[in-house]
C-alpha cells in the first residue's frame, strides 16, 4: 500500500507542485526578509531602524531566521505561511486523488481493510511531507549561512549542534501538518473543498489566535492552536508560546486524533 501510494504521488504533477511551490515559497520569503529587506535598509537609513531585526549578524538572529515555517523572522503566535500552505495541500492530495479519479474503489477492491488503507496514505504522506521538509531546512539553512549580514559578521556564528536541531525540529514539524491535511481529504473527499477549506481554517486559526491574545482570560489560550503550536515547535527555545518539544507532541497528537476521525469516517462511509 506504502509503495502504491508513493508512486501515485511521484507519477502525478500536483504534489510535484505542491512541493515545488513550497520550497520556491520558502526560499523567496527567506531573500526578502533576509537579503533584500537588510540590503534597503541600508540604502534607506529612515529605514534601518525597522529592518535591524531581521539582520541575521548575532547568533540569536541567526537561529530565528532557521525556522523553516516561519518565515525567515520566527512566529509569535502563528502564521500563514507559503511553505505552511504547501505541506497541508499536498497532505491533502495523498488523500483526494484518488476520489477524484475513482481510484479508491480500485484501492479498496485490492485492500478491503480500511485502516490499510489510510495507514498506507499517512506514511506517504509522512515520508513526502518530511523529504520536502528536508528541502526547506537545506534551502534555510544555505540562506542564512550565506546572507549579507550573516557574511559582513564573520559568518555563521550560532552553534551548529543548535542551528541543526532547529532545523531537524523544523522537519518533523511539516509531518503532522501533511497528516491534518490528508485526513481534511479524508472526511471531505473533494479536492476543490479540502483546499479552500484547509486555507480558511489557517486563516481562521491566525484571527482567532489573535483574538484571545486580546482577551486577559484567553490571552495564553493562543498559544494551543495548530498554528502557533507549529511556531512554538518550529522556533528557538523561549521564541514562541510553548517549550518546543510539547509543542511538537500536541501537535502531532492532534493529527492523529485527525487520522482517527478519518480512519472512522473511511470505514462506515460508502466510497
Amino acid at each position: 500500500m506504502i509503495r502504491a501510494e508513493l508512486l501515485k504521488l511521484t507519477s502525478t504533477r500536483a504534489p510535484k507542485i505542491a512541493a515545488a511551490v513550497g520550497v520556491i515559497g520558502v526560499a523567496a520569503t527567506q531573500l526578502a526578509s533576509g537579503w533584500l529587506l537588510p540590503a534597503i535598509g541600508h540604502i534607506d537609513p529612515d529605514l534601518q531602524a525597522d529592518v535591524s531585526e531581521l539582520s541575521t549578524s548575532t547568533a540569536e538572529r541567526q537561529l530565528a531566521a532557521m525556522n523553516v515555517l516561519g518565515g525567515g523572522g520566527g512566529m509569535a503566535s502563528g502564521s500563514v505561511s507559503i511553505g505552511l500552505v504547501a505541506i497541508l495541500l499536498l497532505g491533502a492530495l495523498v488523500a483526494t486523488a484518488d476520489f477524484r479519479h475513482g481510484g479508491i474503489t480500485t484501492t479498496a477492491l485490492a485492500s478491503p481493510r480500511r485502516g490499510r488503507i489510510i495507514g498506507g496514505k499517512a506514511v506517504a504522506a509522512a515520508l513526502v511531507a518530511a523529504s520536502t521538509g528536508l528541502c526547506y531546512a537545506l534551502v534555510q539553512g544555505l540562506l542564512v549561512t550565506l546572507a549579507p549580514s550573516t557574511m559582513g559578521a564573520g559568518g555563521l556564528s550560532a552553534d551548529p549542534w543548535e542551528v541543526a536541531e532547529v532545523l531537524g525540529r523544523g522537519v518533523l514539524t511539516v509531518v503532522p501538518l501533511a497528516l491534518l491535511g490528508l485526513a481534511a481529504g479524508v472526511l471531505i473527499r473533494s479536492q476543490s473543498a479540502t483546499f479552500l477549506v484547509l486555507i480558511g481554517a489557517a486563516v481562521a486559526d491566525v484571527t482567532l489566535g489573535a483574538i484571545l491574545s486580546l482577551i486577559p482570560v484567553t490571552s495564553s489560550w493562543g498559544a494551543y492552536l495548530p498554528l502557533a503550536l507549529v511556531s512554538s515547535a518550529t522556533s528557538p527555545d523561549g521564541a514562541a508560546g510553548l517549550a518546543p518539544v510539547p509543542a511538537l507532541i500536541l501537535l502531532a497528537m492532534m493529527a492523529l486524533v485527525a487520522v482517527g476521525a478519518a480512519w472512522l469516517s473511511l470505514r462506515r462511509r460508502d466510497l
